[in-house]
């Protein structure tokens, strides 16, 4: 019987550690550094977009589009990382710093470092668990791609002002399109292993009361 006993209290335990790990959680702090981030972006702008439309461009963000459906959390995070370090890379040449006032550039430079930050710590939680779907690898890829797109049109157009304009537009869309889907994704988690926390705890609830039964009852047989 005391065999019988260990191992189910052993599956108790084993239910209760599968419900409270719940992969990559990013901090609080994450999402208000994205909103400072857009606000940033906002305040730098020099030129009223109308006098800029005969620049405009499509650069066709990759992740404008994505179904919260068919992507999860976990795979999401290193496109996002991806995003937010090329950004950086972007706004912290020696172009950006002559197109953009100082100190709002290097506050916003900031923002993205502690946003990088949070975004590998999360990443370092997941290594190990699983290889990364070739799905993630083709949107890393398309990620690398856009911004490629976007610093050969800056070159063309010589990093003119309306350059920097309409790509500061462009990646404040980007930006706010990727807060949005990290949201969608968490919410959609959080359901996920709501619904998954209870199933577990119902399961651990009968393993419990069973091994209570064999423990206290005569009437069981020992092992």
């Amino acid at each position: 019987m005391t065999r019988l006993f260990a191992f189910l209290m052993a599956l108790v335990v084993m239910n209760y550690w599968s419900t409270c790990s719940l992969g990559c959680d990013l901090p609080q702090t994450h999402n208000l550094r994205n909103k400072r981030a857009l606000r940033l972006l906002a305040q730098m702008r020099r030129l009223f977009p109308l006098t800029c439309l005969k620049d405009r461009k499509d650069f066709a963000f990759p992740l404008e589009k994505v179904d919260v459906q068919y992507i999860q959390k976990a795979q999401a995070i290193p496109v996002l990382q991806e995003l937010t370090q090329q950004v950086l890379i972007l706004f912290s040449s020696k172009d950006s710093s002559a197109a953009w006032e100082t100190t709002l550039l290097d506050t916003f430079c900031t923002g993205l470092h502690q946003q990088l930050n949070d975004l590998q710590a999360c990443l370092m939680q997941q290594m190990g668990e699983q290889e990364p779907p070739l799905s993630q690898e083709d949107s890393l890829v398309a990620v690398r791609k856009y911004f490629h797109r976007i610093t050969v049109y800056l070159r063309e157009k010589n990093h003119s002002p309306c350059a920097w304009e309409v790509v500061r537009a462009e990646i404040w869309r980007a930006l706010s399109s990727s807060a949005n889907l990290l949201a969608r994704l968490s919410e959609e988690e959080y359901s996920h292993h709501t619904v998954q926390q209870s199933a577990r705890l119902y399961s651990s609830y009968q393993i419990l009361t069973l091994s209570i039964l064999i423990n206290y009852s005569p009437d069981f047989t020992s092992f």
